[in-house]
């Protein structure tokens, strides 16, 4: 926002505000008398009038746009320096006294339906306590009821008439099946291959009974020749004769008594051998000096 300065008219040394022509005015002599930059604009030919106009133009923006700058910084500084006049309490004003009555007639209001509301609901629960029920459980007087039962009576009439024919059906089945005469005849003992079958079992019965006398009179003869017979195989040794004319038995017996002798022999060399070794390792001393004072 612009900023219009204001100076006492008392104070000669300040300088007075222009007008707005004076200050246009001014500017067109300042910029004329300046020498221009060399620009892109420099380039354009335009003529003297409009140069100065379009100088002006940019001055009047700088300066304009200097002021709202500096009245910015000093309204700025102003409202950094203020103080918050804001009221927060409205205890003491209209809006704040229409407001507690309205909250006083709301709570009065929802007071007022919250006690209608009990009351109505007291009512409703004492009133569903003294009603009975009115629905009638009992089909017997009406006419779906009567229906009911008569199609019950012709159903079981109907199921027990079912089963009794059942039951004389199966009977007659029965009877019949008992009555019933095969006409497969499987008993053969009265045509001639009955006839034949039986002479045949009878022959193989007595081939076979008097096979089995055989069997047994056979084995009893072998069980008696068992009985008398003796042993054809030769196994005693003894008195057996090899070449030269001596019996086997007193080779054996001679060839025992040679390794008895020999074998008693050899084991009292070994027992004098072992004592001249035992007697050798007694008398045996260390080359090495053992501390007794006889290193040889």
């Amino acid at each position: 926002m612009p900023v219009t300065m204001k100076v006492s008219p008392r104070n000669s040394g300040t300088p007075q505000p222009k007008s707005s022509s004076q200050m246009i005015l001014a500017t067109v002599k300042d910029i004329q008398g300046r020498p221009r930059s060399p620009d892109s604009r420099a380039l354009i030919t335009r003529s003297p009038q409009r140069d100065g106009i379009g100088a002006m133009r940019d001055f009047i923006a700088r300066r304009t746009a200097e002021q709202i700058k500096q009245g910015n910084l000093e309204h700025s500084a102003k409202l950094a320096s203020c103080k918050p006049v804001v009221d927060s309490v409205m205890d003491t004003e209209i809006a704040a006294v229409a407001r507690g009555e309205l909250a006083k007639a709301s709570a009065a209001r929802r007071a007022e339906e919250e006690a209608k509301r009990k009351a109505a609901a007291r009512d409703y629960y004492s009133r569903l306590r003294t009603v009975r029920s009115n629905t009638d459980t009992l089909m017997d007087t009406e006419a779906a009821a009567i229906a009911r039962s008569q199609m019950a009576a012709m159903s079981r009439a109907r199921r027990a008439a079912e089963a009794e024919e059942i039951r004389r059906e199966n009977s007659a089945m029965k009877e019949r099946i008992r009555n019933v005469v095969s006409l497969t005849d499987v008993d053969i003992s009265d045509e001639v291959a009955g006839e034949a079958r039986e002479k045949k079992a009878a022959e193989s019965m007595a081939r076979r009974q008097a096979q089995i006398e055989k069997i047994k009179v056979e084995n009893e003869v072998i069980r008696q020749r068992l009985a008398n017979a003796k042993a054809v195989t030769d196994d005693d040794v003894l008195d057996d004769v090899m070449e030269g004319g001596k019996a086997i038995g007193a080779a054996r017996i001679a060839m025992s008594a040679d390794s008895k002798a020999r074998k008693a022999q050899a084991a009292q060399q070994l027992n004098s051998e072992n004592k001249e070794l035992t007697r050798r390792i007694a008398n045996t001393t260390s080359k090495t000096d053992d501390g007794d004072g006889n290193q040889f």
